[in-house]
């Protein structure tokens, strides 16, 4: 999986940006780093753009075939775009500071330059920047295996070293089913199939950990070497953080992001030029974006 421009920097640095709170506590014996609810202020955006991108790509035809072997490998790319008012948020005073103005803040996707806000009794809090990010891509390798009684099954799977970081592994991992309902009403003018699957990732010893799950119907339908396709799903997704500090007990935190749910309307089109594929699809979910992807197999 690689998240923007390289994977192992970019979630070294979320991971960074996550335990600051050490840097915050120098600032003041009253301030603490982020509370609870402006680590989920900072961290808002990652909820849209991981079900805008995780939840995509998952299923692009409705034609399961009912028996024999058929299996693909390939990789599949998914992306979505931020609106400007994604990049900040209205974060909560912490205890024992109140602004003198409200002030808007970066989330992780927005200026990395951090922000004072200047308090009562002369006070200060410093909120951290984020990562200027425009957009959220997702490059995911996966394989297809089917078919069981008009089932397959897909899996996608990652584990990357974060090198010098102290967070140790990012681990991904996805798996679900596709069942093909066209088998039971053969008088269908399209393809159709059922679909659920569930993935996860985590950084670190669970300093950040998200799951998801997505449930879709696909419907296509064949015209020689292409194959248009439409998908109607559902999504959800939750986002965990957590960070001790044992010097600083006050500034840890352990805490579940509200649950992501969101309907998610897929069209694309996939071009089978045996034993190679390709697809291009646009989704509308959390978020709206694209995703493409070429897998080689039956």
């Amino acid at each position: 999986m690689i998240l923007r421009k390289n994977l192992p920097v970019a979630l070294a640095c979320l991971a960074i940006c996550l335990t600051s709170a050490p840097v915050l506590a120098q600032l003041s014996d009253n301030l603490g780093g982020l509370t609870d609810a402006n680590v989920a202020g900072f961290l808002g955006p990652l909820n849209a753009g991981l079900s805008g991108t995780m939840n995509s790509a998952i299923f692009r035809t409705g034609n399961v075939p009912a028996v024999g072997i058929n299996f693909s490998i390939g990789l599949a790319a998914m992306a979505i775009g931020y609106d400007d008012e994604d990049k900040t948020y209205l974060p909560t005073d912490p205890p024992g500071f109140t602004s003198l103005v409200s002030t808007r803040v970066p989330t992780v996707i927005g200026d990395p330059t951090g922000v004072i806000v200047e308090g009562q009794s002369s006070l200060a809090q410093l909120y951290p920047g984020g990562f200027n990010l425009d957009g959220f891509e997702i490059a995911v390798p996966e394989l297809s295996i089917g078919s069981i009684f008009g089932t397959r099954v897909l899996v996608r799977y990652i584990a990357l070293d974060l090198g010098d970081s102290e967070f140790g592994e990012f681990k991904y991992i996805g798996y679900g089913a596709q069942h093909s309902i066209s088998q039971w009403l053969p008088l269908l003018p399209v393809d159709l199939a059922a679909g659920f699957f569930m993935q996860g990732f985590e950084i670190g010893n669970d300093v950040v950990k998200a799951s998801a799950t997505h449930f879709n119907v696909t419907a296509s339908k064949q015209f020689a070497i292409f194959q248009p396709y439409v998908g109607l799903g559902y999504d959800s997704i939750e986002l965990d953080a957590k960070y001790v500090d044992e010097d600083y007990p006050d500034l840890s935190f352990d805490l579940t992001l509200d649950n992501e749910t969101n309907m998610h309307l897929t069209t694309g089109l996939l071009v089978k030029l045996t034993p190679v594929q390709v697809f291009v699809e646009l989704n509308s979910g959390a978020a709206t974006g694209i995703a493409l992807g070429l897998h080689f197999g039956m």
